[in-house]
């Protein structure tokens, strides 16, 4: 801004349109990441849910040393339903023994964990809006493992 002897105080022209055009750049950003930001909050609590399942499970197995079952379901883990339009995918070790390399949403599936702890190896996938996070559970110690996320179908 010049000020020059007998002119008024103001802003060009040009810099009201830089400035504006700084607005709607920060704008577009904060739109982006507060869109991707809900589905991602979703994803995260569905594996939570899908961790405590694991773990209470498995601690109820090492308690007692009899197999614990936890059924799976597209939607659900153990008859709790997952957040919002998020959906569960898995492959399972007998999918690998068949052969079959793709995910498929489990129908009443019952995910075993022995007596001694020991939990059924699986690969999850859960998606949401285009977003999706891929892990796996350890057998030995039924933790969740993050994978390379793959290219959301």
């Amino acid at each position: 801004m010049k000020l020059r002897p007998g002119s008024a105080a103001g802003f060009t022209l040009l810099e009201i349109i830089l400035a504006v055009g700084i607005g709607v750049i920060f704008m577009g950003g904060a739109v982006v990441f507060l869109s991707t930001t809900g589905g991602d909050r979703e994803l995260i609590q569905a594996r939570k849910m899908l961790e405590e399942e694991a773990g209470v499970a498995r601690e109820n197995a090492l308690g007692s040393g009899q197999i614990q079952r936890i059924r799976l379901d597209g939607s659900a883990v153990a008859g709790k339903e997952f957040p919002a339009e998020v959906e569960l995918e898995v492959i399972t070790p007998q999918d690998r023994a068949l052969n079959r390399r793709g995910w498929a949403k489990p129908e009443n599936y019952q995910w075993l964990i022995t007596g001694g702890g020991l939990v059924e190896p699986i690969r999850v996938r859960l998606r949401r809006d285009g977003n999706a996070e891929i892990f796996s559970f350890s057998a030995l110690t039924g933790e969740s493992v993050t994978e390379k996320a793959e290219r959301a179908r």
